[in-house]
């Protein structure tokens, strides 16, 4: 745990002086209020695993937060403030697709924790993946929701205006895909407990939160 904390703490730095590099670089191209919340939201997502610890009572997960601020860093501070989207063709759909992974993992956190007794079981393999992938595919609806709200405020990330639905179905379709490969993983590593097995960082996400904030507490 100590080598997964140094590590966060050299991805930590990594991050905010290239975020403050981009937010520059942003504003200085385009100093809208839209642009400025961005520059707001890359600096304060990183603080979003420490106070989901403290509002639930967790443990820290060192390779959760690895991860988050990865993914942020590639999905606000590359994409949005420094141009990202339009430097390397599909990014969006790229970070759609990742997104799958994330919330699918989420998704399986979420069912163990309130499973009664917590156990992992391979009895639980359907019912735990089929869960992981609606997960997953709840958070793509849900996205492309607070997306279409944020187009009546000037902005177009949905880009409503011009492909509005075309790009909807895509972000879903990839996320969805993204969950799928997760809930995929999901089912062969809880079918496979107490057996030699090979596990994908998705796994190695949740196995890290279980044992820390599931497992240790009963």
């Amino acid at each position: 745990m100590e080598r997964m904390r140094r590590v966060r703490n050299g991805t930590l730095i990594f991050y905010y002086v290239f975020t403050l590099c981009a937010a520059v670089l942003c504003l200085l191209r385009e100093a809208t209020v839209y642009n400025g919340l961005l520059v707001l939201a890359a600096f304060l997502l990183p603080v979003v695993p420490h106070m989901l610890y403290r509002l639930c009572r967790l443990r820290p997960v060192y390779l959760l937060e690895v991860v988050f601020d990865g993914f942020v860093l590639a999905a606000v501070s590359f994409a949005s403030l420094f141009g990202g989207y339009e430097l390397i063709p599909y990014w969006d759909k790229i970070l759609h697709f990742l997104s799958g992974f994330l919330f699918a993992v989420l998704g399986t956190a979420v069912y163990f924790s309130q499973k009664p007794g917590h156990a992992l079981d391979p009895a639980d393999a359907f019912n735990a993946s089929l869960y992981t992938w609606m997960f997953a595919m709840m958070s793509a609806v849900l996205w492309e929701i607070w997306e279409y709200l944020v187009s009546f405020s000037g902005a177009d990330p949905q880009q409503v205006a011009l492909t509005g639905v075309g790009d909807t179905m895509g972000d879903i379709i990839v996320c969805t895909v993204g969950g799928l490969i997760t809930a995929i993983s999901c089912w062969k590593y809880l079918r496979h407990i107490g057996e030699n097995r090979r596990k994908g960082l998705m796994m190695h996400l949740f196995e890290a939160y279980y044992r820390e904030n599931i497992q240790s507490r009963h």
